[in-house]
């Protein structure tokens, strides 16, 4: 008899515990939470995986699914800033000589279902690994623009960073923001024409390249001011295509001049009053 209530009395304390622990700390989340910042790309995978399933059980309470939101942010910022570039530790031997890895398809899959969750989130916070990510295109840079001028300073900052994938990167959030108009009062549009004018005269081409894209979606008076630069580039910018595998088809032997070409062209678009093929003009 009394056996039987000492091992009434442990089982009530322990539920208690239990019941205590569940409602402040689910144990669950932290194991997930601690498997997103280390070890190998797979196992950040699966803690992702991992975190969606709570995230979507509706078990969680509002500080556990606090918790997976900053952690799902945090994971995409150490992803985007080296941890998938990290090698994979067993090569595969049938793997193409060129391939990124033999998972290179397993961790785009990964990165962009990453990407897409953040940006599902519309959190401000998410701002700073977004950016990390735009090179990935516009299922990262579209979200960024839909912030507005909350994303405007770090946008701009990161355009003047020398990685010039970073850079590029921004200026297509700086084109999304310009093609939906989530940006356009007179303040920030003065600070995106210094900014761009800026990323004009960048040693790397592809930032010149890309300031010509986000310049092609200003507005006519605009776009006019930024004429006699642009001749300038036409005429004598100095990338000549070692990066470019083809010759483009149409020209002569200045073929590979991509950054004047393109000058031309947005030059001519100017003066014809053409705009961007296929604006849209709506909120992403």
């Amino acid at each position: 008899m009394r056996i039987a209530l000492l091992m009434c009395i442990v089982l009530g304390v322990a539920s208690v515990a239990f019941g205590q622990q569940t409602s402040t700390d689910h144990p669950t989340v932290s194991a997930v939470l601690e498997r997103t910042t280390g070890g190998k790309w797979t196992d950040r995978r699966k803690a992702f995986e991992d975190a969606l399933e709570l995230m979507r059980s509706g078990k969680l309470t509002p500080q556990e699914d606090e918790r997976l939101r900053l952690g799902m942010i945090q994971l995409l910022l150490k992803e985007s800033t080296g941890g998938l570039k990290e090698p994979d530790d067993e090569p595969q031997a049938d793997a193409p000589e060129n391939d990124d890895g033999y998972h290179g398809e397993e961790k785009g899959d990964y990165y962009s279902g990453l990407i897409s969750v953040v940006a599902g989130m519309n959190d401000e916070r998410a701002i700073p690994a977004l950016l990390a990510a735009a090179g990935s295109g516009g299922i990262a840079t579209r979200p960024i623009a839909g912030f507005g001028k909350k994303a405007l300073d770090a946008t701009l900052a990161q355009i003047e960073s020398k990685d010039p994938d970073r850079a590029t990167g921004a200026l297509h959030v700086v084109r999304d923001m310009l093609e939906f108009r989530t940006v356009s009062d007179a303040e920030s549009l003065v600070r995106i024409k210094n900014t761009l004018r800026s990323a004009l005269s960048s040693p790397e081409y592809r930032v010149r390249m890309n300031a010509m894209a986000s310049i092609e979606y200003l507005q006519d008076r605009d776009r006019e001011e930024f004429v006699p630069i642009l001749r300038e580039i036409a005429a004598h910018d100095p990338y000549n295509g070692e990066d470019v595998p083809i010759i483009v088809p149409g020209t002569e032997k200045n073929d590979r001049h991509i950054v004047r070409h393109e000058a031309e062209r947005l030059l001519v678009k100017i003066a014809n009053h053409e705009r961007p093929i296929g604006e849209q003009g709506d909120k992403p």
